[in-house]
């Protein structure tokens, strides 16, 4: 399952990348619309509703792990896969904004809804259950793991500081990811490039053994998985935020949200993929690994103390903007179906998952998420293929 989610991803993302004239890799113009001013949700402010949804322990964990299973040569499918799929992330974002509500609600289940209301209906239960049982728990599992306390404790803090933001809507929770982002992100990559520069030497070097390595059939597969899983990128989730923003401009937003899945890949999990190679993880054994204590235990190796509390606060604050980004694409998902808006009770079932997690396997979760990521990505991209001319005529 997982490799045929793989293959029809890159198949999709050669095709469009071809179709869109590769105009989707320019990053200079996705710069200046995220740095507009706009009324409402801004361009911006839908981009870190993304960014925190995706930089959550897929960047800072789950690539590690793929590195411990599947080898370092893992890193350069992560890199190819997101190049190449990032314009699977530029169709569903401009097919998101050319048919999301009124409310800019929108989504694979609005675009599919076109079309099939059956598949629509099927995306949006898998999407349901994929993020109440995996994409949401991995994140209060991880924080649970690089937390020194009772996880019961953890469990209940947790539920505290979701419930005090998703009781908010949309608003409160684009305000506050707009917040947390870029202050952890500029402060988490500033004490990867240290730890980088200390080692600089060693860098050549690294990028060459990634390269030797790569060309194996399970550096390829789990590379493949975790870096879609990571960014998201032809799975849909991306085309929620897409459907926030204030900006009416279907390829403006596609822009925005290329330029999340590169900053994702290129930044944020490059680094930390580099930061852990430089130390010797090869050394440790593990149980129940979830790959952030390989991810702890290298920021420990090179900055010692300051390490650690450098990466429990960005842990800590990824993971949870993750987990409320995630709570609102839940929201859209559950309004998709039952046509209510009342979702107290989803509320409430997530609060409750959410604690749960914190003290079973990680393990389990893992694989829960890789089945479930490839198959929102087959059911996604056939409906992109299915719709694809109602945007290639679309001014880029």
């Amino acid at each position: 399952m997982e490799m045929f989610g793989v293959l029809i991803l890159l198949i999709s993302g050669i095709y469009f990348s071809i179709k869109l004239r590769f105009k989707h890799l320019n990053m200079i113009r996705a710069l200046k619309i995220i740095g507009r001013k706009e009324d409402g949700i801004s361009s911006f402010q839908s981009l870190c509703i993304s960014l925190a949804s995706r930089i959550g322990v897929g960047s800072l964990s789950g690539v590690i792990l793929s590195i411990y299973v599947g080898g370092i040569g893992s890193i350069f499918w992560m890199w190819i896969i997101t190049l190449i799929c990032s314009s699977n992330t530029m169709i569903e974002s401009m097919l998101s904004v050319k048919y999301r509500n009124g409310s800019n609600e929108g989504g694979p289940f609005y675009y599919m809804n076109i079309f099939s209301n059956k598949m629509a209906f099927l995306y949006a239960l898998v999407f349901i259950v994929a993020y109440i049982g995996g994409f949401l728990t991995i994140q209060s599992n991880t924080i649970a793991k690089v937390v020194s306390i009772n996880p019961i404790i953890t469990g209940l803090l947790i539920v505290l500081f979701t419930s005090l933001i998703i009781f908010k809507g949309l608003k409160g929770i684009a305000n506050t990811v707009s917040k947390i982002i870029p202050f952890v992100a500029i402060i988490y990559i500033i004490s990867c490039l240290l730890i980088i520069f200390k080692n600089i030497d060693m860098i050549s070097n690294i990028i060459i053994s990634i390269v030797k390595n790569a060309f194996n059939i399970k550096s390829f597969i789990v590379g493949s998985t975790k870096a879609i899983f990571s960014t998201e990128a032809g799975i849909g989730t991306g085309a929620i935020a897409s459907a926030t923003s204030s900006n009416n401009n279907p390829s403006e937003q596609g822009l925005v949200q290329v330029f999340g899945i590169f900053f994702d890949t290129f930044v944020v999990s490059t680094l930390t993929a580099f930061v852990v190679i430089l130390s010797p993880i090869i050394d440790l054994n593990i149980n129940s690994l979830n790959g952030i204590e390989l991810t702890r235990y290298a920021f420990i190796y090179h900055l010692s103390s300051v390490g650690s509390l450098i990466l429990i606060t960005s842990i800590i604050l990824f993971a949870y903007s993750t987990i409320i980004s995630g709570y609102y694409y839940l929201e859209v998902a559950i309004k998709f179906i039952t046509k209510k808006e009342n979702m107290f009770n989803l509320k409430l079932i997530t609060i409750t998952l959410l604690f749960i997690s914190t003290i079973i396997s990680p393990s389990f979760i893992w694989e829960y998420i890789d089945i479930f990521v490839s198959i929102l990505a087959i059911i996604n991209t056939i409906s992109l293929i299915i719709l694809r001319k109602k945007v290639f005529n679309d001014k880029i």
